[in-house]
């Protein structure tokens, strides 16, 4: 099987609308905390791979001025209109190649992990005022214990190892360029029907991936292994830095 020449990164494209129906959103507390973190108003923000608009539309609804900065144009198109009338500027671009003016934040939202590490906060850095802060959050839907052997069995004929390399801070600490480095954890548990937690699935990189004809099997047989109703962890991890 030969794999597709889309990077993993970019694949998200093909899913732009289903992204949109079955990813959750963020809960309030991310924007709170990240603002308590800042200190100061927050004016204006960079948004680091905006997909659909999520994460973007949190922080608009503050009053906060977003440039939403994402690559893929299917993503982009649903970023343009989910946006529509709030203080948002959709940029289509990559994080590396976006050269905009500096900002009171910068924030990722499940994104950073797919950026370039080796310039990845040299390039945040040049983005932001002086102390200016960067915010790094995410979460994915992690079944409960009950149902996880079940699901892993079903998955692993399709996915016999479905897991990619996370590392959103890669570099952050060796930068020398950020200080008052911080994690702060939102537990969150929520209990969804079957078919919402398998549209996410059918957003989820690794699936994604998979041949066109091979993805309707890969879900049906995951479907078949879950109950009608998923208690699911998505606990938003947030870190938060200051540049230097």
């Amino acid at each position: 099987m030969s794999p597709p020449a889309t990077p993993r990164g970019l694949v998200f494209g093909t899913a732009a609308e289903t992204y949109e129906r079955f990813r959750l959103g963020y809960p309030d507390e991310v924007v709170e905390r990240t603002l308590r973190y800042v200190g100061t108003p927050v004016r204006t923000a960079v948004e680091v791979g905006a997909g659909t608009g999520k994460a973007t539309r949190a922080f608009a609804s503050r009053g906060i001025a977003v440039t939403a900065v994402e690559p893929d144009p299917d993503m982009y198109s649903v970023l343009e209109r989910e946006t529509l009338g709030m203080p948002v500027t959709p940029v289509r671009s990559t994080y590396e190649e976006y050269d905009g003016p500096p900002v009171d934040l910068l924030y990722a939202a499940s994104a950073m992990h797919w950026t370039d590490a080796e310039t990845r906060w040299t390039h945040a850095a040049d983005l932001l005022e002086p102390g200016g802060a960067v915010a790094v959050f995410g979460t994915e839907m992690r079944l409960a214990d009950d149902v996880r052997a079940d699901f892993e069995r079903a998955r692993g004929r399709f996915l016999p190892d479905d897991r990619y390399p996370h590392e959103p801070l890669e570099g952050l600490a060796e930068s020398g360029l950020f200080t008052d480095v911080a994690e702060e954890v939102l537990p969150r548990h929520v209990l969804v029907p079957q078919r919402e937690f398998v549209g996410y699935l059918s957003t989820v990189s690794a699936y994604l991936m998979l041949p066109l004809a091979v993805l309707p099997q890969a879900l049906a047989a995951v479907a078949d292994a879950l109950p009608q109703q998923v208690r699911v962890d998505v606990t938003v991890h947030l870190h938060l830095a200051r540049r230097a």
